[in-house]
């Protein structure tokens, strides 16, 4: 499927500096091969649109309470922890107050231990938003093009003779800022586009009617006067932090990866 673009005659001018590109490439289990960076070649759709007027990133990290191997106890070896040991006649003074009661009776008990325990961070969503306005009729079966190119690419594909029991696993998608200004992608895009990991497209929402006011608006040929395209992703793998201040897929970080947009 060739790249779709709209909107961007005026790319490179100061009219419209900033730009985001989505490239879907087919789905690969092996790592090696989910790390590398989509190539024209292996495109499945290329859509090129302006920098989207919403754009939003999720980031959800699960603790949960418990007790780590690193807390207290009677043999901490901190300064204090040492401390305690000695007052406390090796535990012997504290056992024989849990005993006999004396420990209830003063209203002492265990010092909690507990910590927020990290279980994993969710994988990060990001969601773009543009109201698409076309200008001419040309523009307008752009429009239409890039809506449908988003909600197809969002399904899985036929497998060819085996259509009926198996389907081919939705594409990848590589999310990426670009500078119209003469330096293509460049490290100030990371401001803009928050640097998503390759990701698989979770939900697609067209809106046509209504979507520049109320009622329904028309220009030469049928098509909608106003596209209202909502998507959003999810990264494909864990985001991990290479050390740097720079996020990386797993695949990413395994391989040696750098940032994709630079340092």
């Amino acid at each position: 499927m060739a790249s779709l673009e709209f909107g961007l005659a005026k790319f490179g001018q100061l009219d419209q500096p900033l730009a985001i590109s989505f490239t879907a490439v087919p789905y690969a289990n092996k790592q090696s091969i989910r790390e590398n960076a989509a190539s024209a070649s292996s495109a499945i759709i290329d859509i090129t649109l302006p920098m989207p007027k919403n754009i939003n990133a999720q980031n959800s990290i699960t603790y949960e309470s418990g007790q780590t191997e690193t807390t207290g106890g009677l043999f901490d070896m901190t300064t204090g922890g040492w401390g305690e040991w000695f007052k406390s006649g090796g535990g012997l003074f504290s056992a024989f107050n849990d005993l006999t009661g004396i420990s209830a009776f003063q209203g002492k008990r265990p010092m909690d231990e507990r910590d927020s325990i990290f279980r994993g961070a969710d994988f990060r969503s990001h969601s773009y938003s543009w109201v698409l306005i076309p200008k001419n009729h040309a523009e307008a079966v752009a429009v239409k093009d890039i809506a449908y190119g988003f909600q197809t690419t969002a399904y899985p594909r036929k497998s060819g003779m085996e259509s009926y029991s198996r389907v081919i696993h939705p594409p990848v998608w590589h999310i990426k800022g670009l500078d119209g200004r003469g330096s293509g992608t460049s490290p100030s895009m990371r401001e803009w586009t928050m640097e998503p990991l390759p990701s698989v497209l979770t939900s697609v929402n067209v809106q046509t009617a209504g979507a520049a006011g109320p009622g329904i608006y028309t220009i030469s040929g049928g098509y909608p006067a106003a596209t209202k395209i909502d998507v959003t992703f999810k990264e494909l793998e864990p985001a991990i932090n290479d050390g740097t201040g720079q996020l990386l897929s797993r695949s990413q970080l395994r391989s040696g990866a750098t940032s994709p947009e630079g340092d």
